[in-house]
């Protein structure tokens, strides 16, 4: 199967079941609900009738943001203009590039390893039904049967990632810094800063396919041993490695082009009225469900091609 069609194919998958795409929907709503519920807080105790509040009605208060920030904590410490639009996604693929994702509030930390073990439990479920001979079974009973070796996984992954981000990540800082500082054209140390984030980038892929494969193989094979599945994933992805690999960058690229075309019509901070708001609220939440939808796209067009080449064999 191409890599062409392998991605038609998993379009096709996932517009077979947009059901099961709202119950991470609505896990995520649920978690930032509570989150917001918090965060808002904070803002009215600060805020209270005060002029700042009037301020803020028309357009950003920047000595009242100062203020705030100076005598934040915990939760309200993470407030910031950055939260609004497409400040968000960029903050956030900033924050995962520099490694401080465990750096940030607790109660974030938490809420993010509540949302991974969702996933986690979810991503059963997204496969069996993304495959081409459906499971006995509902959508949750497939998520409950693969859970236990899902979540060995999803351990093994996190092991990975922790070791890229704190062994390889600052050695590569490191060795950009010692190559670039006594260079005085910032476009060197600008090609060394993308070099360094690409070797990131790349290992971080690498590892997120090799798993996306592992869980394919668990599933489609039934295959017992989560210890294994990822070496058996690697060993598919090394024979196969330009139609993976090309079907992964393909389906990345839907997700930039779906970033690129948030960033055009996302509004800003600027919004005072009840219209504009309730617009950037749709607009927000129309992103996050597609960005639910492209990463089940990523598990229905690699289970389409390993079903394509593995099982035909």
């Amino acid at each position: 199967m191409s890599i062409g069609r392998s991605l038609v194919e998993g379009i096709q998958r996932v517009g077979a079941a947009p059901q099961y795409l709202l119950v991470i929907y609505f896990l995520n709503v649920a978690v930032a609900l509570v989150l917001g519920l918090v965060l808002a807080g904070a803002l009215e105790d600060s805020l209270g009738s005060s002029l700042a509040a009037g301020n803020l009605r028309d357009s950003f208060d920047e000595l009242w943001f100062r203020g705030f920030s100076a005598g934040a904590s915990g939760l309200a410490a993470t407030f910031d203009p950055a939260v609004v639009g497409i400040g968000a996604v960029f903050s956030s693929l900033d924050t995962f590039l520099q490694g401080g994702l465990f750096h940030q509030y607790a109660g974030i930390v938490g809420a993010g390893l509540l949302y991974l073990l969702a996933w986690t439990f979810c991503a059963g479920g997204f496969i069996a039904c993304y495959r081409r001979r459906a499971q006995d079974g509902s959508f949750f009973e497939q998520g409950a049967r693969f859970f236990p070796r899902f979540a060995l996984l999803a351990v093994m992954a996190g092991v990975l990632y922790w070791l890229i981000f704190h062994f390889v990540a600052p050695w590569a800082g490191d060795r950009v810094a010692s190559l670039t500082h006594e260079t005085i054209d910032e476009r060197v140390a600008f090609a060394y800063t993308v070099i360094q984030y690409l070797l990131i980038w790349c290992l971080v892929w690498l590892v997120s396919m090799v798993f996306d494969y592992s869980k394919i193989l668990v599933v489609v094979q039934n295959h017992r041993n989560a210890l294994t599945a990822p070496l058996h994933a690697l060993d598919f992805v090394r024979r196969n490695l330009g139609r993976t690999v090309g079907l992964y960058l393909a389906t990345g690229l839907v997700w930039v082009v779906l970033l690129l075309v948030y960033w055009a019509v996302a509004p800003g901070a600027g919004q005072s009225s009840t219209a504009p708001l309730l617009m950037a609220f749709l607009i927000g939440q129309l992103y996050i469900l597609a960005r639910i939808a492209v990463r089940c796209l990523f598990y229905a067009g690699q289970t389409a091609l390993y079903e394509a080449v593995a099982i035909s064999r």
